[in-house]
C-alpha cells in the first residue's frame, strides 16, 4: 500500500483547481482572461500509516517429527497434506524387541523390590525358626566330630589308628565348625534385622532398576506416534517395511496456528514491537493478525530483520501453502499531515499547486513523502 501525503507548517490551505472554462466578465474589465475555479478546504488530519512488505506463509510451524529408538516401521496411518486432529496416530513401530527389553527391566524391578522391602520391613518368625535349626544341626554335627577326634586322638596315641585318619578328622572337625559359625552369624542378622547402609544400598538399586523399567515404558509408547497438535500433514519421510534410525524425521505436521514471516529493514523493526497488528492478503483475501516474534540478529544475506506474524481470525487452508507468497501491511500509527488528492498536484519540472490567498491563486511547491514497500528475503 503506497501512501503518499504533503506536510506543510499551516493548519489549513485552500487548493484551487482550474476547470478551463472562459468566464467573459471578467476579461473585459481586466484585459486578461479568467477561469471559473474549485476551492478546496484542506485541513491536518490524522491518517492511518503503514509498511508494506512481501511475506512467506507457514515456515516457522513446521515440526518434524521423530522416533526415540530404531526398529522397523510397522504402520504408517495418514498421508501427504492430510488434517489430522491431537491425539491421531500417525506412524507405528514394530515394538516386539521394544516389549522384551521391557518385561526384562520389569522383572529385574521387581527383585530389587523384594529385597528392600524384605530389608525393611525384617524377617519373617519361620525365617528365624529356619536359621534357629539351621545353627543346632550344625552345632551336633560339630559335636559329633569334636568326639571323634578326642577318641581317634586316644586311639593314635596307643598306636591303634594311623596318623591320617586323625588328620582327616580333624578336618571334618574344621569344617564343622566353620559351617556352625555361618549359621549362627545368619541368625543373628536375621534377629537383629538389616543395616541401615544396607538398606539404602537397596533403596538404590531399586531406584536404578525403577528408572530403567520406566525408560523401557517410555520407548514402548513413543513407538506409537500421534499428533501433538491439530494441524496438517506436510510430508511423509518414511515407508512401512523399513528400518528407521532414531531421531531421524518421519512426519512433518504444521499446526492449525497460521504464521507469516517478513524481513523487516532496520529502519522499519524499530517502529513495531510483539503485538503490532497487522493485515495478510492472501490471494483475494485479506486476514487480521499480529506480531508473535522478532528476530533480534539481522540475517546476514539480506540484512533485514525475520519477524513472525500469527494470523488471528480464520481461514481456508486450501488457500495456505507453506511458502507462499503474500502481502503484508504493518500497522505504525497515524501521520498527521494535510493530504491532497494527486489530481490537485501540476509539474512544470517540480510540483506544485495553486492556494488561494486574498482572492488570488498562488503557486506553492509541495514534496512528496512516499512510503516504498518491501519484499522480504
Amino acid at each position: 500500500m503506497e501512501k503518499i501525503f504533503l506536510s506543510f507548517l499551516c493548519l489549513s490551505v485552500i487548493v484551487i483547481v482550474l476547470s478551463g472554462c472562459g468566464k467573459g466578465d471578467d476579461s473585459k474589465e481586466t484585459g486578461s482572461k479568467s477561469y471559473p475555479v474549485k476551492i478546496l478546504e484542506m485541513k491536518n488530519e490524522n491518517y492511518p500509516v503503514s509498511l508494506e512488505y512481501e511475506g512467506i506463509t507457514g515456515g516457522s510451524e513446521v515440526r518434524k517429527l521423530s522416533f526415540k529408538s530404531s526398529a522397523k516401521i510397522s504402520k504408517i496411518y495418514v498421508y501427504k497434506g492430510q488434517h489430522v486432529k491431537k491425539g491421531d496416530n500417525l506412524v507405528e513401530l514394530d515394538k516386539s524387541d521394544l516389549n522384551f527389553a521391557m518385561e526384562a527391566s520389569k522383572s529385574q524391578m521387581n527383585a530389587a523390590s523384594a529385597q528392600y522391602n524384605k530389608a525393611v520391613n525384617g524377617s519373617q518368625a519361620e525365617d528365624i525358626n529356619k536359621a534357629e535349626i539351621a545353627v543346632k544341626n550344625a552345632q551336633d554335627n560339630y559335636s559329633y566330630y569334636g568326639d571323634l577326634y578326642n577318641k581317634n586322638v586316644k586311639l593314635y596315641e596307643s598306636g591303634a589308628v594311623p596318623k591320617q585318619q586323625v588328620d582327616d578328622i580333624k578336618l571334618q572337625l574344621d569344617s564343622s565348625e566353620s559351617a556352625l559359625n555361618s549359621a549362627k552369624q545368619s541368625l543373628q542378622q536375621l534377629q537383629n534385622g538389616s543395616r541401615e547402609e544396607d538398606k539404602q544400598a537397596l533403596l538404590a538399586q531399586l531406584n536404578t532398576a525403577k528408572a530403567d523399567y520406566d525408560s523401557k515404558v517410555n520407548l514402548v509408547q513413543d513407538a506409537s506416534l500421534t499428533a501433538d497438535i491439530d494441524g496438517y500433514v506436510v510430508d511423509v519421510l518414511c515407508r512401512e517395511g523399513e528400518m528407521q534410525a532414531a531421531g531421524n524425521p518421519v512426519i512433518l505436521l504444521r499446526s492449525e496456528n497460521q504464521v507469516v514471516t517478513v524481513g523487516l529493514s532496520e529502519e522499519d523493526v524499530k517502529k513495531v514491537t510483539i503485538g503490532t497488528k497487522a493485515q495478510v492478503k492472501i490471494d483475494n483475501t485479506t486476514v487480521n493478525g499480529e506480531i508473535i516474534n522478532i528476530v533480534q540478529m539481522a540475517d546476514e544475506t539480506s540484512g533485514t530483520y525475520s519477524t513472525q506474524i500469527k494470523l488471528l481470525n480464520p481461514i481456508d487452508n486450501s488457500k495456505f501453502y507453506i511458502g507462499e507468497d503474500v502481502k503484508v501491511y504493518i500497522n505504525v500509527g497515524t501521520k498527521n499531515s494535510i493530504w491532497i488528492p494527486i489530481s490537485s498536484i501540476l509539474n512544470d519540472g517540480e510540483d506544485y499547486v495553486y492556494v488561494g490567498q486574498s482572492g488570488h491563486a498562488i503557486r506553492k511547491n509541495v514534496t512528496w513523502e512516499i512510503q516504498t514497500k518491501i519484499k522480504s528475503q
